[in-house]
């Protein structure tokens, strides 16, 4: 039996739809381990897959507030680029502690599957003379057709939308070819890093990758080659029971608020948070009482005490698969995963993005008509959420919209096209 290990890392956004992906490999016949930092334990854990757990997560250093959280634009652009490298500087010394003990936990396996926070992962695969696959939730390839979907703005000119794409991924790369190349050298028993992102090299060179969205969100650039696959998302679609995910008085609660709401929506700001908590509440308070409207607000559990209105149901946690499906509009960070999940429930989706591919997702949402345009978090207030929910509650085209997409995606299985193409490699 063939060995895949997903190697991973980043946020719970970032492994969810590898364990979806893991479980479906497995099913097909595999053997397979999910190789993420050892925080996730409990989320892999839960699942049938094995997990082999490594050291050092970087995206916990950007777990910051205002216009101090890096790998975005703030109200002050000097503090977040100051704010960038900063991080970078943070990040350093857990990458080389990270890449020696990945590298470890990838051992014995006979193909390595890795997405955006785990890119090093090819060098991983070189060093154990194995073929490596990247996975992605968000396009990364190079194209014509629109801008790299990791700046924290949108903008699209037809060649530099190519080069866009060329720069991004060759600085990200550069960013920790350092770290990469002690790697290489120390452990892997490799030569130096070469100076080219292997994915931007000549196309014999270029990773094979399978990227976990639909063509129905974007469609696929017509200069993209063949190694590039759009297989559609990688999602568990078993049920799940609310009270298996949370603890069961909470549950109940939550059910009686969801009982007594009329209009009836879900707000969450993602695992960065967002700029300014206690502003953030505040002006989602003012922009509720606006609209009549009642929220799931999914924040950590230490500012639930600021909460005054009775407009809101404050959580630290509810899957959204569950809670899209009991809502009328999803107002969400524009993460990949969330994006998906609101898109799937057929709802709505105000997207309130704060960094990297959020804006990309956010410029998704609109461009498909299942949403208003973006609101970025550094711009927003009570008066443009308030009226970003009147136009997602009232636009009957919008509503119609966002429900055909959803049954147009139900009608998609990415884990089983990607499946068949590893059947074609192991």
């Amino acid at each position: 039996m063939k060995t895949i290990t997903l190697l991973t890392n980043g946020t719970r956004g970032d492994v969810l739809p590898y364990i979806a992906l893991g479980e479906g490999l497995q099913d097909a016949g595999y053997k397979v381990n999910i190789a993420a930092p050892i925080g996730f334990a409990n989320l892999i854990q839960q699942s049938k897959i094995n997990f082999s757990p490594y050291e050092g997560n970087p995206s916990d250093l950007l777990i910051e507030q205002g216009d101090q959280t890096p790998l975005t634009i703030g109200k002050n652009f000097i503090r977040s680029i100051q704010s960038t490298n900063n991080f970078i500087k943070q990040a350093r010394p857990l990458y080389k502690k990270m890449l020696q003990t990945a590298f470890e936990a990838c051992k014995d396996s006979d193909l390595i599957i890795y997405g955006l926070p785990t890119l090093w992962g090819s060098h991983i695969a070189e060093g154990l003379k194995i073929p490596a696959v990247r996975a992605l939730l968000q396009p990364l390839a190079p194209t014509n057709e629109f801008a790299s979907a990791l700046l924290p703005f949108r903008f699209s000119l037809r060649y530099i939308n190519w080069f866009s794409h060329f720069i991004v991924t060759q600085l990200t790369y550069l960013s920790w070819r350092s770290e990469i190349n002690y790697a290489r050298q120390t452990w892997f028993g490799l030569g130096s890093a070469p100076l080219l992102d292997t994915s931007l090299r000549h196309i014999s060179k270029q990773p094979l990758t399978l990227n976990g969205f639909s063509e129905q969100i974007v469609p696929r650039p017509q200069d993209w080659n063949e190694k590039q696959i759009i297989t559609g998302y990688w999602r568990n679609y078993g049920v799940r029971q609310l009270v298996a995910e949370i603890p069961e008085q909470q549950a109940v609660r939550l059910q009686k608020f969801i009982s007594s709401s009329s209009n009836l929506i879900a707000i969450g700001f993602g695992s960065q948070n967002t700029k300014d908590i206690s502003s953030a509440i505040h002006l989602i308070e003012e922009a509720l009482n606006q609209t009549n409207t009642q929220a799931i607000l999914t924040i950590p559990s230490k500012w639930h005490e600021e909460i005054k209105s009775k407009n809101i149901f404050p959580i630290d946690y509810v899957p959204h698969d569950w809670l899209y499906k009991h809502v009328k509009v999803a107002i969400h960070h524009g993460g990949a995963g969330t994006t998906s999940a609101s898109l799937h429930a057929g709802i709505p989706t105000i997207t309130m993005p704060l960094a990297i591919d959020q804006f990309f997702w956010g410029e998704r949402v609109y461009k498909i008509g299942v949403g208003p345009k973006m609101i970025p978090q550094r711009k927003l207030t009570a008066e443009k959420l308030a009226h970003a929910i009147h136009l997602a509650l009232t636009d009957e085209t919008m509503k119609a919209r966002a429900k055909t997409i959803s049954e147009k995606l139900s009608l998609e299985n990415g884990i089983q096209v990607a499946v068949s193409q590893m059947r074609k490699i192991i």
